[in-house]
């Protein structure tokens, strides 16, 4: 199987009926873990139930463990649903901090509802799988999900405490993105790495590829802030901009210009639109130069699997790395 004659469609359908039963029971967790008698809560759950999307850190939990074992335990699946329902939280949050109108073509939780409906739930969440989680017995996986949520709601404030500062430099940029995006798929590849009797080496190796490969999609998805349509990618389309978020591909514009130049862009920045910034030379050279930074990071996580067995798991985590800048969603 390779990644090269893949599209986008056939990756999926390979994904999921690769994954099938494996995928089947992590749902039928999340379903399970959820269920309530509060027909308030039920209905609220039900509506962020849509935000699943593409399953994609549960995906390399369950690959990451095939690849090194095969077959995927009980605990393996406990685990990405408990990672997916901290994902979830962070969106349920993220879309209250951003006013996001939509995700994943529905409404939000605190748009439909209210703020503190959203708050709540997030945290419901956040308990909820740290419940799961316990219940596997695993005290050090505990730990190591804690760790991570730790890490990625730090990034979440210092990206808050950079758009107040209006200040982002590239390196804070990069801190940023390797905490809150970073953190849970390097989360996700060291779970299912340790749970499948890795050493500990590998589980250092298949964590490094997680992270490199959250970097590199938090950058395709800022561009896509900038370049995607909203009726596409499902969620509010210049959402960056107008929150004042100084994303990578507007740090490389910015550089470009000559320092007298600067408060110009950054104006222009300030009063444009998505649709509106492809006749402007900088900021889609800022653009480009940002997809060569993702894709110099998915070519080195791609490279850290060549230290794993060959096989369908790993081809199929080569062909994930490879269509994570390469995509419109």
């Amino acid at each position: 199987m390779s990644a090269t004659f893949l599209s986008a469609e056939d990756l999926k359908s390979q994904l999921r009926q690769h994954l099938a039963s494996d995928l089947y029971a992590v749902n039928r967790t999340l379903t399970e873990q959820l269920r309530t008698s509060s027909a308030f809560v039920s209905d609220i759950t039900e509506h962020v139930s849509r935000y699943r999307g593409k399953q994609l850190r549960p995906m390399l939990l369950l690959l990451t463990h095939r690849m090194i074992a095969g077959e995927v335990t009980t605990e393996s699946r406990m685990l990405a649903a408990a990672v997916e329902m901290i994902h979830t939280a962070t969106l349920v949050h993220d879309d209250v901090i951003d006013e996001a109108e939509t995700r994943r073509h529905v409404a939000t939780v605190h748009r439909r509802w209210n703020t503190e409906t959203s708050v709540l739930l997030g945290d419901y969440l956040f308990s909820r799988a740290f419940q799961l989680a316990a219940s596997t017995g695993d005290a050090e996986a505990c730990r190591l999900i804690g760790l991570a949520t730790n890490r990625t709601c730090e990034g979440e404030l210092n990206q808050m405490a950079a758009r107040l500062e209006d200040a982002t430099s590239e390196l804070e940029y990069f801190r940023i993105v390797r905490d809150k995006t970073g953190q849970l798929f390097g989360l996700s590849c060291l779970l299912g790495s340790r749970a499948a009797g890795g050493t500990v080496a590998q589980q250092r190796v298949a964590r490094q590829f997680g992270l490199r490969l959250g970097m590199a999609f938090q950058i395709a998805d800022d561009v896509l802030d900038l370049e995607g349509a909203g009726d596409v990618t499902g969620k509010d389309a210049g959402n960056d901009l107008q929150n004042n978020r100084r994303t990578l591909p507007i740090i490389r514009a910015i550089q470009l210009v000559p320092e007298q130049d600067r408060a110009e862009i950054r104006q222009l920045l300030a009063e444009e639109v998505p649709e509106n910034l492809a006749g402007h030379a900088e900021i889609q050279a800022g653009i480009r130069s940002a997809i060569d930074t993702a894709d110099s990071l998915t070519q080195r996580a791609v490279a850290d699997l060549a230290r794993f067995p060959a096989g369908p798991d790993r081809s199929l985590l080569e062909a994930i790395a490879s269509f994570a800048v390469c995509r419109d969603a």
